[in-house]
């Protein structure tokens, strides 16, 4: 759908004036040199919703998808309760801060858990002693909230899964407060999980480092508060427009008078996901609200060094020999010039070699340290990096 093809005239742009602040970074909607691409999203590796089986007298807080299965054979049922006791035996033994560590490397606990947490309950009812049936009850409720408390995080994880890249930073913008550190543990324990599997794992591993580069960024934005204070002002600016071609104006006046910064894009960032994820929000003020995200989002894409857009050019490529190729593109002298569809830009080897050098320093200073961000980029499987490098050595190599 092309935005401007939407009917802004009937969409005040008033409407929107009570939507909060946000933030993001930058997205190159355009074409770079050959034909540039965003860096390629990664599919991840997700536990599938639990599914619920109930266990023989399991009448206490089966979930209500089990009513309408259809009940097991005898053989099949002394099978499931004997494999939820030998789980019940494991939880019982270790200490609970180990319990999120085997629920996310196992791969059946989706489809067990109900029947473990109903069997439970089971077994307190038919508990010999007082002391029993109160230690087998405390496992239950503790075994439950770490469950539930998993499960928000899977289904967190399963909106970045689900959305493009370019999407990421409206979510981090919208969840912030629900990504903490327990959350990404859950998604290390997750990856660790995968070592049977290297490519899923790799591709999961990026992905997680990639969301807390994306909440590291939130972070560093978000700390300066009057920078905020600005960016709202500037946001309410923006929605005093008359109409989306005013807005898109006051875009381009934002950027030439130096506004248009990662502040304000963070605002705009959460107010298009709370308008795009609430149900008491017109279609209109949604697609409205997705036109000026993304448009500034496109503007200020447009105004990064012409080195750091073709090296994210270049990373989406993984043949050397496209690479170079592209590189004796770019590296050709000749005026930048911007058209609808595509930018031709042009820089010199040793430009990008400092860009890259820059982002490699950087990435090798958070290794080892205690932050989130420093233990996302433990759990990075550096094919993005990796292709950087490589990258750097094919520069160094061929063209100076």
């Amino acid at each position: 759908m092309a935005w401007a093809a939407l009917p802004l005239s009937s969409v005040p742009l008033q409407n929107l004036r009570s939507f909060p602040d946000v933030r993001s970074l930058s997205w190159p909607t355009k074409t770079l040199c050959v034909h540039s691409h965003s860096l390629p999203r990664h599919a991840s590796i997700l536990l599938p919703p639990a599914t619920a089986v109930a266990t023989e007298d399991s009448h206490q807080q089966s979930a209500p998808a089990a009513d309408s299965m259809p009940p097991l054979p005898p053989e099949a049922k002394r099978q499931r309760i004997a494999i939820c006791d030998k789980l019940i035996n494991v939880f019982s033994s270790r200490k609970m801060d180990e319990w999120r560590k085997l629920i996310a490397y196992s791969r059946q606990w989706p489809s067990l858990a109900d029947s473990v947490l109903a069997r439970i309950l089971d077994k307190a009812q038919g508990a010999a002693t007082p002391d029993e049936k109160l230690a087998l009850q405390r496992l239950h409720r503790r075994l439950n909230s770490v469950h539930e408390e998993l499960q928000i995080y899977n289904s967190l994880l399963q909106r970045f899964k689900d959305a493009p890249r370019y999407d990421w930073e409206s979510i981090v913008a919208l969840h912030r407060s629900d990504l903490i550190p327990s959350f990404f543990e859950h998604l290390e324990n997750t990856v660790g999980g995968l070592s049977a599997v290297p490519r899923e794992q790799a591709e999961l591993a990026e992905m997680v480092a990639a969301v807390e580069a994306s909440v590291a960024a939130h972070d560093q934005v978000s700390q300066d508060k009057d920078t905020m204070l600005d960016a709202n002002a500037s946001f309410s600016e923006l929605l005093q427009a008359e109409s989306m071609e005013a807005a898109d104006a006051t875009i381009d006046k934002l950027a030439s008078d130096g506004r248009l910064n990662p502040a304000l894009l963070l605002t705009m960032a959460k107010a298009y996901s709370a308008a795009r994820e609430t149900d008491y929000t017109k279609e209109e003020v949604k697609d409205v609200m997705a036109h000026l995200y993304f448009k500034a989002k496109e503007k200020f894409a447009s105004e990064q060094p012409a080195e750091v857009r073709i090296l994210k050019h270049l990373l989406t490529m993984e043949d050397p020999g496209q690479q170079r190729a592209s590189c004796e593109e770019a590296f050709k002298p000749g005026a930048e010039v911007q058209t609808d569809k595509e930018d031709f830009l042009s820089t010199t080897p040793e430009r990008l070699l400092t860009t890259m050098d820059a982002v490699l320093q950087a990435f090798d200073s958070q290794r080892g340290k205690s932050t989130m961000a420093g233990e996302a980029a433990g759990l990075m499987h550096p094919d993005v990096i990796n292709r950087m490098r490589m990258l750097q050595q094919l520069v160094r190599q061929h063209f100076t």
